[in-house]
Protein backbone atom coordinates (compact mmCIF):
# COMPACT_ATOMS: atom_id res chain seq x y z
CA UNK A 1 0.00 0.00 0.00
CA UNK A 2 1.24 3.51 -0.90
CA UNK A 3 2.68 6.05 1.55
CA UNK A 4 3.00 3.86 4.61
CA UNK A 5 5.47 6.39 5.89
CA UNK A 6 2.45 7.68 7.78
CA UNK A 7 3.30 5.13 10.46
CA UNK A 8 6.64 6.83 11.00
CA UNK A 9 5.26 10.38 10.87
CA UNK A 10 2.48 9.93 13.39
CA UNK A 11 3.42 11.06 16.88
CA UNK A 12 1.53 8.91 19.34
CA UNK A 13 1.97 10.60 22.69
CA UNK A 14 1.96 7.61 24.99
CA UNK A 15 4.95 6.01 23.29
CA UNK A 16 7.49 8.54 24.12
CA UNK A 17 -14.93 -21.05 53.70
CA UNK A 18 -17.28 -23.89 53.68
CA UNK A 19 -19.70 -24.77 50.85
CA UNK A 20 -22.75 -24.50 53.07
CA UNK A 21 -22.28 -20.98 54.36
CA UNK A 22 -24.72 -18.24 53.40
CA UNK A 23 -23.49 -15.64 50.93
CA UNK A 24 -22.88 -12.17 52.33
CA UNK A 25 -24.33 -9.52 50.04
CA UNK A 26 -21.74 -6.88 49.18
CA UNK A 27 -21.65 -3.95 46.85
CA UNK A 28 -18.89 -3.71 44.23
CA UNK A 29 -17.88 -0.31 45.62
CA UNK A 30 -17.13 -1.89 48.99
CA UNK A 31 -14.86 -4.44 47.37
CA UNK A 32 -13.13 -1.70 45.35
CA UNK A 33 -12.50 0.24 48.54
CA UNK A 34 -11.10 -2.89 50.20
CA UNK A 35 -8.67 -3.41 47.29
CA UNK A 36 -7.51 0.20 47.32
CA UNK A 37 -7.05 0.35 51.09
CA UNK A 38 -4.96 -2.82 50.99
CA UNK A 39 -2.78 -1.61 48.12
CA UNK A 40 -2.49 2.09 48.82
CA UNK A 41 -2.87 2.23 52.59
CA UNK A 42 -5.10 4.36 54.73
CA UNK A 43 -3.64 7.64 53.49
CA UNK A 44 -5.28 7.16 50.11
CA UNK A 45 -2.05 7.90 48.24
CA UNK A 46 -2.40 6.71 44.65
CA UNK A 47 1.26 6.89 43.45
CA UNK A 48 0.08 7.33 39.84
CA UNK A 49 -2.72 9.38 38.29
CA UNK A 50 -5.77 7.54 36.94
CA UNK A 51 -6.17 6.71 33.27
CA UNK A 52 -8.20 9.16 31.22
CA UNK A 53 -11.70 8.26 30.06
CA UNK A 54 -10.68 7.04 26.59
CA UNK A 55 -7.94 4.81 27.97
CA UNK A 56 -10.18 3.40 30.70
CA UNK A 57 -13.00 2.57 28.27
CA UNK A 58 -10.61 0.81 25.88
CA UNK A 59 -8.97 -1.17 28.69
CA UNK A 60 -12.35 -2.11 30.13
CA UNK A 61 -13.76 -3.17 26.78
CA UNK A 62 -10.75 -5.35 25.97
CA UNK A 63 -10.87 -7.01 29.39
CA UNK A 64 -14.64 -7.51 29.62
CA UNK A 65 -15.70 -7.88 25.98
CA UNK A 66 -12.50 -9.04 24.31
CA UNK A 67 -12.44 -6.19 21.80
CA UNK A 68 -11.89 -2.45 21.55
CA UNK A 69 -14.95 -0.18 21.83
CA UNK A 70 -16.83 0.95 18.73
CA UNK A 71 -16.81 4.56 17.54
CA UNK A 72 -20.35 5.01 18.85
CA UNK A 73 -19.39 3.61 22.26
CA UNK A 74 -16.37 5.89 22.47
CA UNK A 75 -18.33 9.01 21.51
CA UNK A 76 -21.12 8.22 23.96
CA UNK A 77 -18.70 7.63 26.81
CA UNK A 78 -16.53 10.69 26.16
CA UNK A 79 -19.57 12.94 25.80
CA UNK A 80 -21.11 11.66 29.04
CA UNK A 81 -20.51 14.15 31.86
CA UNK A 82 -22.09 12.16 34.69
CA UNK A 83 -20.00 11.18 37.71
CA UNK A 84 -21.19 7.58 37.48
CA UNK A 85 -20.41 6.95 33.81
CA UNK A 86 -17.63 4.46 34.56
CA UNK A 87 -19.93 2.41 36.78
CA UNK A 88 -22.62 2.57 34.11
CA UNK A 89 -20.17 1.44 31.41
CA UNK A 90 -19.16 -1.55 33.54
CA UNK A 91 -22.78 -2.57 34.04
CA UNK A 92 -23.60 -2.20 30.33
CA UNK A 93 -20.73 -4.51 29.43
CA UNK A 94 -21.64 -7.08 32.08
CA UNK A 95 -25.18 -7.14 30.68
CA UNK A 96 -24.01 -7.58 27.08
CA UNK A 97 -23.81 -10.86 25.21
CA UNK A 98 -20.11 -10.37 24.52
CA UNK A 99 -19.14 -10.52 28.21
CA UNK A 100 -20.02 -14.19 28.91
CA UNK A 101 -18.46 -15.22 25.58
CA UNK A 102 -15.22 -13.43 26.41
CA UNK A 103 -15.07 -14.79 29.95
CA UNK A 104 -15.88 -18.29 28.68
CA UNK A 105 -12.71 -18.10 26.59
CA UNK A 106 -10.80 -16.88 29.65
CA UNK A 107 -11.92 -19.77 31.86
CA UNK A 108 -11.50 -22.35 29.09
CA UNK A 109 -7.91 -21.27 28.50
CA UNK A 110 -7.19 -21.59 32.21
CA UNK A 111 -8.96 -24.91 32.69
CA UNK A 112 -8.33 -26.59 29.33
CA UNK A 113 -5.15 -25.01 27.95
CA UNK A 114 -4.60 -28.09 25.77
CA UNK A 115 -7.34 -26.79 23.46
CA UNK A 116 -4.93 -24.08 22.28
CA UNK A 117 -2.89 -26.79 20.54
CA UNK A 118 -3.86 -28.23 17.13
CA UNK A 119 -4.24 -31.72 18.60
CA UNK A 120 -7.07 -30.70 20.93
CA UNK A 121 -8.43 -27.59 19.17
CA UNK A 122 -11.79 -29.26 18.56
CA UNK A 123 -12.33 -29.49 22.32
CA UNK A 124 -12.54 -25.70 22.72
CA UNK A 125 -15.86 -25.18 20.94
CA UNK A 126 -18.04 -27.45 23.05
CA UNK A 127 -16.43 -26.52 26.35
CA UNK A 128 -16.68 -22.77 25.70
CA UNK A 129 -20.30 -23.08 24.57
CA UNK A 130 -21.10 -24.86 27.83
CA UNK A 131 -19.29 -22.14 29.80
CA UNK A 132 -21.14 -19.39 27.92
CA UNK A 133 -24.46 -20.96 28.87
CA UNK A 134 -23.46 -21.23 32.54
CA UNK A 135 -22.19 -17.65 32.69
CA UNK A 136 -25.31 -16.33 30.98
CA UNK A 137 -27.32 -17.98 33.75
CA UNK A 138 -24.97 -16.46 36.38
CA UNK A 139 -23.99 -19.86 37.76
CA UNK A 140 -21.70 -19.49 40.78
CA UNK A 141 -18.03 -20.31 40.46
CA UNK A 142 -18.18 -23.17 42.96
CA UNK A 143 -21.03 -24.76 41.03
CA UNK A 144 -19.06 -24.41 37.78
CA UNK A 145 -16.12 -26.26 39.27
CA UNK A 146 -18.32 -28.94 40.80
CA UNK A 147 -20.02 -29.49 37.43
CA UNK A 148 -16.66 -30.14 35.79
CA UNK A 149 -15.28 -32.37 38.54
CA UNK A 150 -18.42 -34.53 38.81
CA UNK A 151 -19.31 -34.83 35.12
CA UNK A 152 -19.81 -38.27 33.60
CA UNK A 153 -21.28 -39.60 30.36
CA UNK A 154 -24.66 -40.28 31.94
CA UNK A 155 -25.09 -36.63 32.99
CA UNK A 156 -24.56 -35.07 29.55
CA UNK A 157 -27.26 -32.71 28.33
CA UNK A 158 -29.36 -33.50 25.25
CA UNK A 159 -27.74 -30.61 23.38
CA UNK A 160 -24.25 -31.73 24.26
CA UNK A 161 -23.63 -28.60 26.32
CA UNK A 162 -21.51 -30.11 29.04
CA UNK A 163 -17.92 -30.01 30.32
CA UNK A 164 -16.83 -33.25 28.65
CA UNK A 165 -14.07 -31.29 26.90
CA UNK A 166 -12.09 -31.23 30.15
CA UNK A 167 -11.98 -35.03 30.10
CA UNK A 168 -11.35 -35.32 26.36
CA UNK A 169 -8.43 -32.89 26.57
CA UNK A 170 -6.90 -35.11 29.26
CA UNK A 171 -7.66 -38.33 27.35
CA UNK A 172 -9.75 -39.36 30.40
CA UNK A 173 -6.56 -40.64 32.03
CA UNK A 174 -6.57 -40.42 35.85
CA UNK A 175 -3.00 -39.05 36.02
CA UNK A 176 -3.74 -36.33 33.47
CA UNK A 177 -7.02 -35.42 35.16
CA UNK A 178 -5.38 -35.20 38.59
CA UNK A 179 -2.64 -32.89 37.34
CA UNK A 180 -5.06 -30.71 35.37
CA UNK A 181 -7.73 -30.50 38.08
CA UNK A 182 -5.32 -29.47 40.83
CA UNK A 183 -3.60 -26.91 38.61
CA UNK A 184 -6.80 -25.46 37.08
CA UNK A 185 -9.00 -25.36 40.18
CA UNK A 186 -6.57 -25.19 43.10
CA UNK A 187 -3.50 -23.49 41.66
CA UNK A 188 -1.38 -26.46 42.77
CA UNK A 189 1.24 -27.86 40.42
CA UNK A 190 1.70 -31.59 40.97
CA UNK A 191 3.58 -32.33 37.74
CA UNK A 192 6.91 -33.18 39.37
CA UNK A 193 5.25 -35.32 42.05
CA UNK A 194 3.84 -37.61 39.38
CA UNK A 195 7.24 -39.18 38.79
CA UNK A 196 9.28 -38.66 41.94
CA UNK A 197 9.52 -37.13 45.41
CA UNK A 198 11.38 -33.82 45.43
CA UNK A 199 13.26 -33.01 48.67
CA UNK A 200 11.99 -29.42 48.74
CA UNK A 201 8.45 -29.97 47.41
CA UNK A 202 5.40 -30.04 49.64
CA UNK A 203 3.60 -32.74 47.67
CA UNK A 204 4.75 -36.36 47.48
CA UNK A 205 4.47 -38.87 44.68
CA UNK A 206 2.05 -40.90 46.75
CA UNK A 207 -0.19 -37.84 47.19
CA UNK A 208 -0.28 -37.33 43.43
CA UNK A 209 -1.48 -40.86 42.78
CA UNK A 210 -3.94 -40.70 45.67
CA UNK A 211 -5.46 -37.69 43.91
CA UNK A 212 -5.45 -39.55 40.58
CA UNK A 213 -7.40 -42.39 42.24
CA UNK A 214 -10.47 -40.11 42.41
CA UNK A 215 -10.71 -40.38 38.63
CA UNK A 216 -10.51 -44.18 38.49
CA UNK A 217 -13.70 -46.14 37.86
CA UNK A 218 -14.89 -47.87 41.03
CA UNK A 219 -14.40 -51.65 40.76
CA UNK A 220 -16.84 -54.33 41.87
CA UNK A 221 -16.01 -57.28 44.11
CA UNK A 222 -17.15 -60.87 43.55
CA UNK A 223 -20.54 -60.12 45.10
CA UNK A 224 -21.12 -57.12 42.83
CA UNK A 225 -20.56 -54.55 45.56
CA UNK A 226 -18.76 -51.34 44.61
CA UNK A 227 -15.29 -51.01 46.15
CA UNK A 228 -13.07 -48.02 46.73
CA UNK A 229 -10.92 -47.67 43.58
CA UNK A 230 -7.16 -48.09 43.59
CA UNK A 231 -4.39 -47.09 41.23
CA UNK A 232 -0.86 -48.45 41.07
CA UNK A 233 2.10 -46.07 41.09
CA UNK A 234 4.00 -46.84 37.87
CA UNK A 235 7.02 -49.12 38.19
CA UNK A 236 6.19 -49.91 41.82
CA UNK A 237 3.98 -52.33 43.75
CA UNK A 238 2.31 -49.50 45.69
CA UNK A 239 -1.48 -49.29 45.36
CA UNK A 240 -3.11 -45.94 46.18
CA UNK A 241 -6.69 -45.24 47.18
CA UNK A 242 -8.32 -41.79 46.98
CA UNK A 243 -7.03 -39.35 49.62
CA UNK A 244 -7.71 -35.64 49.92
CA UNK A 245 -4.57 -33.70 49.19
CA UNK A 246 -4.24 -31.45 52.23
CA UNK A 247 -6.21 -33.57 54.69
CA UNK A 248 -4.53 -36.92 53.90
CA UNK A 249 -7.85 -38.64 54.66
CA UNK A 250 -9.97 -40.81 52.42
CA UNK A 251 -13.58 -40.17 51.42
CA UNK A 252 -16.31 -41.32 53.78
CA UNK A 253 -18.66 -44.20 53.08
CA UNK A 254 -17.96 -47.82 52.38
CA UNK A 255 -19.55 -48.04 48.94
CA UNK A 256 -19.70 -45.75 45.95
CA UNK A 257 -22.35 -46.51 43.34
CA UNK A 258 -20.53 -44.52 40.65
CA UNK A 259 -17.34 -42.50 40.18
CA UNK A 260 -19.39 -39.30 40.14
CA UNK A 261 -20.29 -39.69 43.83
CA UNK A 262 -16.64 -40.14 44.72
CA UNK A 263 -15.70 -37.01 42.77
CA UNK A 264 -18.57 -35.16 44.42
CA UNK A 265 -16.73 -35.63 47.68
CA UNK A 266 -13.57 -34.36 45.98
CA UNK A 267 -15.41 -31.21 44.89
CA UNK A 268 -16.90 -30.77 48.37
CA UNK A 269 -13.43 -31.05 49.89
CA UNK A 270 -12.13 -28.40 47.48
CA UNK A 271 -14.77 -26.03 48.83
CA UNK A 272 -14.24 -26.88 52.47
CA UNK A 273 -10.46 -27.34 52.83
CA UNK A 274 -8.96 -24.84 55.25
CA UNK A 275 -6.34 -23.24 52.99
CA UNK A 276 -8.97 -21.94 50.54
CA UNK A 277 -7.01 -23.01 47.47
CA UNK A 278 -10.14 -22.98 45.30
CA UNK A 279 -11.03 -19.37 46.05
CA UNK A 280 -7.44 -18.14 46.14
CA UNK A 281 -6.72 -19.68 42.76
CA UNK A 282 -9.85 -18.16 41.18
CA UNK A 283 -9.05 -14.71 42.55
CA UNK A 284 -5.41 -14.98 41.49
CA UNK A 285 -6.37 -15.90 37.91
CA UNK A 286 -9.03 -13.21 37.62
CA UNK A 287 -6.58 -10.63 38.97
CA UNK A 288 -4.05 -11.70 36.33
CA UNK A 289 -6.68 -11.25 33.62
CA UNK A 290 -7.29 -7.63 34.60
CA UNK A 291 -3.80 -6.60 35.68
CA UNK A 292 -1.61 -8.79 33.48
CA UNK A 293 0.40 -10.10 36.43
CA UNK A 294 -1.13 -12.34 39.10
CA UNK A 295 -1.04 -11.39 42.78
CA UNK A 296 1.08 -14.48 43.34
CA UNK A 297 3.34 -15.97 40.68
CA UNK A 298 3.76 -18.62 39.37
CA UNK A 299 0.05 -18.55 38.70
CA UNK A 300 -0.26 -22.36 38.88
CA UNK A 301 1.69 -22.90 42.10
CA UNK A 302 0.03 -21.26 45.10
CA UNK A 303 1.58 -23.82 47.44
CA UNK A 304 5.05 -22.31 47.13
CA UNK A 305 6.73 -20.34 49.89
CA UNK A 306 8.71 -17.71 48.01
CA UNK A 307 9.22 -14.27 49.52
CA UNK A 308 6.92 -12.82 46.88
CA UNK A 309 4.11 -15.18 47.83
CA UNK A 310 4.52 -14.38 51.53
CA UNK A 311 4.55 -10.65 50.81
CA UNK A 312 1.31 -10.78 48.86
CA UNK A 313 -0.48 -13.42 50.90
CA UNK A 314 -2.60 -10.92 52.83
CA UNK A 315 -4.09 -9.34 49.71
CA UNK A 316 -4.87 -12.71 48.14
CA UNK A 317 -6.32 -14.11 51.37
CA UNK A 318 -8.54 -11.05 51.88
CA UNK A 319 -9.96 -11.20 48.37
CA UNK A 320 -10.40 -14.97 48.54
CA UNK A 321 -12.40 -14.68 51.77
CA UNK A 322 -14.54 -11.94 50.24
CA UNK A 323 -15.14 -14.18 47.21
CA UNK A 324 -16.22 -17.02 49.50
CA UNK A 325 -18.46 -14.76 51.58
CA UNK A 326 -20.18 -13.51 48.41
CA UNK A 327 -21.17 -17.05 47.47
CA UNK A 328 -18.44 -17.27 44.80
CA UNK A 329 -20.02 -14.41 42.85
CA UNK A 330 -17.76 -13.91 39.82
CA UNK A 331 -19.44 -10.70 38.67
CA UNK A 332 -19.05 -9.05 42.08
CA UNK A 333 -15.33 -9.80 42.03
CA UNK A 334 -15.01 -8.49 38.47
CA UNK A 335 -16.92 -5.29 39.25
CA UNK A 336 -14.94 -4.68 42.41
CA UNK A 337 -11.67 -4.95 40.51
CA UNK A 338 -12.52 -2.82 37.47
CA UNK A 339 -14.05 -0.04 39.59
CA UNK A 340 -11.05 0.14 41.90
CA UNK A 341 -8.50 2.94 41.72
CA UNK A 342 -5.86 0.23 41.35
CA UNK A 343 -7.35 -0.95 38.04
CA UNK A 344 -7.76 2.61 36.83
CA UNK A 345 -4.10 3.55 37.29
CA UNK A 346 -2.57 5.03 34.14
CA UNK A 347 -0.06 2.78 32.40
CA UNK A 348 1.73 5.85 31.07
CA UNK A 349 1.88 8.87 33.39
CA UNK A 350 1.51 12.28 31.82
CA UNK A 351 4.85 13.21 30.26
CA UNK A 352 6.36 9.90 31.35
CA UNK A 353 7.18 6.51 29.93
CA UNK A 354 5.29 3.22 30.07
CA UNK A 355 5.99 1.24 33.19
CA UNK A 356 4.14 -0.40 36.07
CA UNK A 357 3.67 1.28 39.43
CA UNK A 358 4.91 -0.90 42.28
CA UNK A 359 3.20 -0.65 45.63
CA UNK A 360 4.18 -1.57 49.15
CA UNK A 361 2.57 -4.98 48.77
CA UNK A 362 4.85 -5.70 45.82
CA UNK A 363 1.94 -5.72 43.36
CA UNK A 364 2.50 -4.14 39.95
CA UNK A 365 -0.23 -1.92 38.51
CA UNK A 366 -0.57 -0.24 35.15
CA UNK A 367 1.23 -2.94 33.16
CA UNK A 368 1.14 -2.73 29.37
CA UNK A 369 -0.01 -6.07 27.93
CA UNK A 370 -0.06 -7.58 24.49
CA UNK A 371 -3.38 -8.53 22.93
CA UNK A 372 -4.40 -12.15 22.67
CA UNK A 373 -5.15 -13.54 19.22
CA UNK A 374 -8.88 -13.35 19.95
CA UNK A 375 -8.66 -9.74 21.11
CA UNK A 376 -6.58 -8.71 18.11
CA UNK A 377 -8.83 -10.33 15.52
CA UNK A 378 -12.08 -9.07 17.03
CA UNK A 379 -10.61 -5.59 17.57
CA UNK A 380 -9.54 -5.37 13.94
CA UNK A 381 -13.07 -6.18 12.85
CA UNK A 382 -14.49 -3.69 15.34
CA UNK A 383 -12.14 -0.95 14.11
CA UNK A 384 -13.31 -1.67 10.56
CA UNK A 385 -16.95 -1.33 11.58
CA UNK A 386 -17.67 -5.04 11.08
CA UNK A 387 -19.80 -7.12 13.45
CA UNK A 388 -18.23 -9.80 15.60
CA UNK A 389 -18.34 -13.24 14.06
CA UNK A 390 -20.89 -15.62 15.56
CA UNK A 391 -19.60 -17.39 18.65
CA UNK A 392 -22.84 -17.76 20.58
CA UNK A 393 -24.18 -21.03 21.96
CA UNK A 394 -25.55 -23.23 19.21
CA UNK A 395 -23.45 -21.59 16.47
CA UNK A 396 -20.04 -22.46 15.15
CA UNK A 397 -16.96 -20.62 16.36
CA UNK A 398 -16.79 -18.44 13.27
CA UNK A 399 -14.81 -18.66 10.10
CA UNK A 400 -11.70 -20.73 9.63
CA UNK A 401 -9.89 -17.44 9.05
CA UNK A 402 -10.50 -16.41 12.65
CA UNK A 403 -9.27 -19.71 14.03
CA UNK A 404 -6.13 -19.54 11.88
CA UNK A 405 -5.49 -15.92 12.85
CA UNK A 406 -5.95 -16.64 16.57
CA UNK A 407 -3.58 -19.60 16.35
CA UNK A 408 -0.95 -17.47 14.59
CA UNK A 409 -1.16 -14.81 17.31
CA UNK A 410 -1.43 -17.19 20.26
CA UNK A 411 -0.27 -15.61 23.54
CA UNK A 412 0.18 -17.67 26.71
CA UNK A 413 0.53 -14.72 29.12
CA UNK A 414 -0.30 -11.27 27.66
CA UNK A 415 2.05 -9.37 29.99
CA UNK A 416 4.96 -11.40 28.62
CA UNK A 417 3.91 -11.25 24.97
CA UNK A 418 6.49 -10.31 22.36
CA UNK A 419 5.56 -9.92 18.69
CA UNK A 420 7.46 -12.37 16.49
CA UNK A 421 8.72 -11.53 13.01
CA UNK A 422 6.07 -13.73 11.38
CA UNK A 423 3.33 -12.08 13.43
CA UNK A 424 4.59 -8.59 12.55
CA UNK A 425 4.68 -9.51 8.87
CA UNK A 426 1.13 -10.89 9.09
CA UNK A 427 -0.03 -7.53 10.44
CA UNK A 428 1.89 -5.49 7.87
CA UNK A 429 1.42 -7.64 4.78
CA UNK A 430 -1.21 -10.26 5.62
CA UNK A 431 -4.32 -10.53 3.50
CA UNK A 432 -6.68 -9.93 6.42
CA UNK A 433 -5.20 -6.58 7.49
CA UNK A 434 -4.63 -5.45 3.89
CA UNK A 435 -8.26 -6.20 3.06
CA UNK A 436 -9.44 -4.19 6.05
CA UNK A 437 -7.29 -1.27 4.87
CA UNK A 438 -9.50 -0.76 1.81
CA UNK A 439 -12.99 0.71 1.62
CA UNK A 440 -14.24 -2.44 -0.12
CA UNK A 441 -13.84 -4.45 3.08
CA UNK A 442 -13.96 -1.71 5.73
CA UNK A 443 -17.39 -0.28 6.51
CA UNK A 444 -15.93 2.45 8.70
CA UNK A 445 -13.65 3.75 5.95
CA UNK A 446 -16.39 3.47 3.35
CA UNK A 447 -18.76 5.47 5.55
CA UNK A 448 -16.18 8.16 6.28
CA UNK A 449 -15.12 8.47 2.63
CA UNK A 450 -18.72 8.81 1.46
CA UNK A 451 -19.72 11.45 4.02
CA UNK A 452 -19.25 14.86 2.37
CA UNK A 453 -20.57 16.63 5.46
CA UNK A 454 -17.45 15.59 7.38
CA UNK A 455 -14.47 17.91 7.21
CA UNK A 456 -11.00 16.48 6.55
CA UNK A 457 -10.20 16.84 10.26
CA UNK A 458 -13.41 15.01 11.24
CA UNK A 459 -12.65 12.18 8.82
CA UNK A 460 -9.18 11.75 10.26
CA UNK A 461 -10.46 11.95 13.82
CA UNK A 462 -13.09 9.30 13.15
CA UNK A 463 -10.41 6.85 12.06
CA UNK A 464 -8.48 7.58 15.27
CA UNK A 465 -11.63 7.00 17.31
CA UNK A 466 -12.28 3.70 15.53
CA UNK A 467 -8.77 2.30 15.85
CA UNK A 468 -7.32 3.86 19.02
CA UNK A 469 -10.51 4.75 20.88
CA UNK A 470 -9.47 8.39 21.33
CA UNK A 471 -9.37 11.69 19.48
CA UNK A 472 -6.30 12.56 17.46
CA UNK A 473 -3.91 14.96 19.18
CA UNK A 474 -3.14 18.33 17.64
CA UNK A 475 0.24 17.17 16.37
CA UNK A 476 -1.20 13.98 14.92
CA UNK A 477 -4.03 15.85 13.22
CA UNK A 478 -1.66 18.38 11.68
CA UNK A 479 0.79 15.72 10.43
CA UNK A 480 -1.88 13.52 8.83
CA UNK A 481 -3.88 16.44 7.41
CA UNK A 482 -0.76 17.91 5.78
CA UNK A 483 0.06 14.60 4.14
CA UNK A 484 -3.48 14.13 2.90
CA UNK A 485 -3.39 17.58 1.30
CA UNK A 486 -0.01 17.01 -0.32
CA UNK A 487 -1.04 13.62 -1.75
CA UNK A 488 -4.55 14.28 -2.96
CA UNK A 489 -3.68 12.59 -6.23
CA UNK A 490 -3.99 9.10 -4.74
CA UNK A 491 -7.52 9.83 -3.56
CA UNK A 492 -9.22 10.13 -0.19
CA UNK A 493 -10.04 6.43 0.03
CA UNK A 494 -6.39 5.46 -0.40
CA UNK A 495 -5.25 8.02 2.15
CA UNK A 496 -7.79 6.80 4.70
CA UNK A 497 -6.77 3.21 4.07
CA UNK A 498 -3.11 4.08 4.62
CA UNK A 499 -3.99 5.84 7.86
CA UNK A 500 -5.99 2.82 9.08
CA UNK A 501 -3.09 0.48 8.20
CA UNK A 502 -0.57 2.70 9.98
CA UNK A 503 -2.63 2.92 13.17
CA UNK A 504 -3.42 -0.80 13.46
CA UNK A 505 0.28 -1.55 13.04
CA UNK A 506 1.30 0.82 15.82
CA UNK A 507 2.02 -0.21 19.42
CA UNK A 508 -0.93 1.69 20.82
CA UNK A 509 -3.44 -0.47 18.96
CA UNK A 510 -1.55 -3.71 19.59
CA UNK A 511 -1.44 -3.40 23.38
CA UNK A 512 -3.83 -3.22 26.30
CA UNK A 513 -2.58 -0.28 28.35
Amino acid sequence: MTFRWIACVLSIAMWCAAPFCFAVERRPQELSKQIDQTLFGGDGERHREPADDATYLRRLSLDLLGRIPTVAEVRQFLDDRSDSKRQQAVQRMLDSGAYPRNMATFWRRGWVPQADTPEYAAVAEGFEQWLVKQLQQEVRYDDLVQAVITWDDDSSSPRGLDPRGFYHANDSRPANLAASATRAFLGINLDCAQCHDHPFARWSRQQFWQTAAFFVDSPHDADGAVKLPTIRIPETDVECQPRFLTAATKPTGAEYPDPGELRTQLADWMLAESENYLARNAVNRIWAHFFGHAIVEPIDDLSGTTAQQTERADLLDQLAQTFIDSGYDIDLLVQGIVLSDAYQVAAVPAGGHPGPARLAAGVSLGKVRGLTGEQLYDSLRTAAGLPAEATAVGSNRGSENRDAFVAKFYVERPHQAERSISQALAMMNGAFVNDLSSVEHNRLLASVASSPFLSAEEQIDTVFLAVLGRHATGDEMAAVNDRFKSHQGIGLEQNLGDLFWALVNGPEFNTNH
